[in-house]
């Protein structure tokens, strides 16, 4: 049975702090968060969270609000359980590196070297490079970025069965590039080390962490075993529009399966505090040099913000500089923690609903509040546009949805997240339980709102081919692999329907190609440049932020595929150099 949960659309509260709050006391910030947190829970459709704040090596809060059932009105509470999702990775590695420390396993020894009961596939890198160091630092090279649960909870695959592509679609784990380049997470490469572990071993995976790492710290409410123990008290999760879901269960348990409490988290934050003088009290496990070894940044790994260590991700932004920790999302879940080794300090939100992500939000407000300065736009994030659609749908129908959209969109842009991501997740929600004419309805409108994402037209076309109008979903298929010639989805859907995607590309002339090719430079911007070279008809391009590419979609218009922008050369002037057009941006040609 689906249960709605049903939010007060309250006026929204700012969660902001003026100076002269940021100023005061720790014990009056935490009554602030106090106040406010049962508001934010409300303003976005989350049930229930846990919270817990370390300030100097000591607690300064550490509690439940909302609920953990809305059906059974069950208060959450600090041993209140939560599937806290990819952090699962952060504990399992404590589990490879107690093996480490104890010299039965070695971190830059190949996987292959520990492994029976299954390999890397064969493939045109060399395996012997996918070690246990580059297992846990994400950059071994392999697939499958995030794991899934898949559809059978009761008769879930063996981990080799999942490794070999038992698993939902996310197909087998292999090795993708080469190993020790790049960081390129993995859920695949975390599976791998949850092998390891058995193999060295020769335990289950779950009962050696339970044993070895959890009870020596304390974590007697926490498991990647989820029984009648785990249930008993446990929250229930909530999807993003307020509405039960599954409780998922996993194969992978490295990678997203460990199930825990506020209360026992908090002894593994304390635990990840190697500098504390009393750590050797709250940690058994691991010395204080093979922790600080987890947290140091591995090269060519930061991706904007932060970067990959072993199990911890390692903050490098400003106030935020120096905390290391992990996130992690399922469905229905959401959760986030950070410590900072050197001030002993320590942040941790577990939520059970699938809606916006109050970790950041809350992180962001206690940084500005110790530091003075706002950190990232987290701190003020918008309002859920999917829900507030969907409340709409719930009350109106579908007839004006798009004038319902647009008007919005006009008079309240600054209120709500407007993302391409938003209306997707709709439309997918919609097409799960098979309310087909409601996702057409939501996809179509995505198109009008983000006409160059090539996203849009893929999601069209699945609710197209649902509908049985095959000759509309190949239009739209064709449109979004013109808009990103990378999309295997696309290109898979088309040859299945008998379509070629060959010359499906807009063709450029090459001596046009070649005169884009180059450096640019900003106008408003003297350290914005961007680097262009042509590459099989599209444009490689890389500036101060990210590599990306640029596709051509007609006469000097171009679109990336990533964010679905739309750029623009100006060669109207053959005697000058080309003008790189973005929004209201403008770079030169300096080379």
């Amino acid at each position: 049975m689906i249960k709605n949960l049903i939010f007060l659309f309250l006026p929204l509260v700012p969660f902001t702090l003026s100076a002269q709050e940021e100023s005061k006391s720790i014990e009056q910030f935490v009554n602030e968060l106090n106040k406010k947190i049962p508001q934010v829970l409300n303003d976005f459709s989350i049930p229930g969270a846990a919270i817990a704040i370390i300030e100097d090596g000591e607690i300064v809060l550490q509690k439940g609000y909302g609920y953990a059932d809305i059906e059974k009105g069950t208060k959450v509470t600090m041993k209140t359980g939560f599937n806290i999702g990819s952090i699962s990775k952060t504990v399992a590695a404590w589990g490879v590196m107690k093996l480490v420390h104890e010299g039965k396993i070695d971190l830059n020894a190949p996987a292959e070297k520990y492994l029976t009961r299954w390999h890397l596939p064969e493939s045109d890198f060399d395996s012997d490079k996918v070690t246990v160091r580059r297992l846990l630092s994400h950059t071994a090279g392999l697939s499958i970025s995030g794991v899934s649960a898949g559809l059978q909870y009761d008769d879930l695959p063996t981990l080799e069965e999942w490794l070999n592509g038992e698993n939902d679609g996310l197909g087998r784990v292999e090795i993708i590039h080469e190993p020790g380049t790049k960081g390129e997470y993995s859920g695949g490469g975390y599976a791998v080390c949850q092998l390891i572990i058995e193999e060295v071993t020769g335990q289950k995976f779950e009962d050696y962490m339970q044993t070895q790492i959890l009870e020596p710290i304390g974590m007697t409410n926490s498991s990647y075993k989820i029984d009648d123990k785990i249930m008993v008290t446990s929250a229930s999760p909530y999807d993003r529009y307020g509405e039960t879901t599954d409780f998922e269960l996993f194969t992978a348990q490295s990678a997203a399966g460990f199930h825990t409490t506020l209360e026992d988290f908090t002894r593994f934050v304390f635990a990840s505090l190697y500098q504390h003088q009393d750590n050797s009290t709250y940690n058994r496990v691991l010395p204080a040099d093979i922790i600080q070894q987890m947290m140091e940044p591995v090269p060519n790994t930061k991706k904007w913000a932060w970067s990959y260590a072993m199990g911890y991700q390692v903050l490098e932004m400003g106030p935020l500089s120096g905390f290391r920790g992990h996130g992690g999302t399922n469905v229905g879940w959401q959760a986030n923690f950070w410590v900072d080794p050197v001030s002993n300090d320590g942040f941790i939100v577990f939520t059970n609903g699938g809606a916006g992500n109050i970790s950041d939000l809350v992180f962001c407000r206690w940084i500005t509040w110790k530091s003075g300065s706002n950190p990232w736009d987290a701190c003020n994030p918008n309002l859920s546009i999917a829900s507030k659609m969907k409340q709409i749908i719930d009350e109106k129908g579908i007839e004006d949805i798009t004038a319902a959209y647009m008007t919005l969109k006009k008079e309240q842009s600054d209120e709500y997240d407007f993302s391409e991501g938003q209306l997707k997740d709709l439309g997918y929600y919609y097409m799960s339980r098979e309310e087909f004419e409601k996702a057409f309805a939501i996809f179509k409108l995505n198109i009008e709102a983000f006409p160059y994402t090539f996203n849009v037209y893929d999601s069209y076309g699945e609710v197209l081919l649902a509908q049985g109008n095959k000759e509309e979903a190949i239009e739209n298929y064709k449109k979004s692999v013109q808009l990103n010639p990378d999309n295997d989805n696309g290109i898979k859907v088309l040859k299945d329907l008998g379509e070629s995607t060959d010359d499906i590309l807009f063709e450029v002339p090459i001596e046009q190609l070649k005169r884009l090719e180059g450096e640019y430079l900003a106008t408003h911007d003297e350290d914005w440049r961007i680097t262009v070279e042509v590459n099989n008809g599209v444009l490689k391009c890389e500036d101060k932020y990210y590599k990306f590419t640029l596709v051509p979609i007609g006469d000097n218009q171009w679109v990336n595929p990533r964010f679905g922008a739309l750029w623009r050369f100006d060669t109207t002037d053959l005697d000058a150099k080309p003008i790189i057009l973005f929004g209201k941006r403008k770079f030169n040609k300096v080379k």
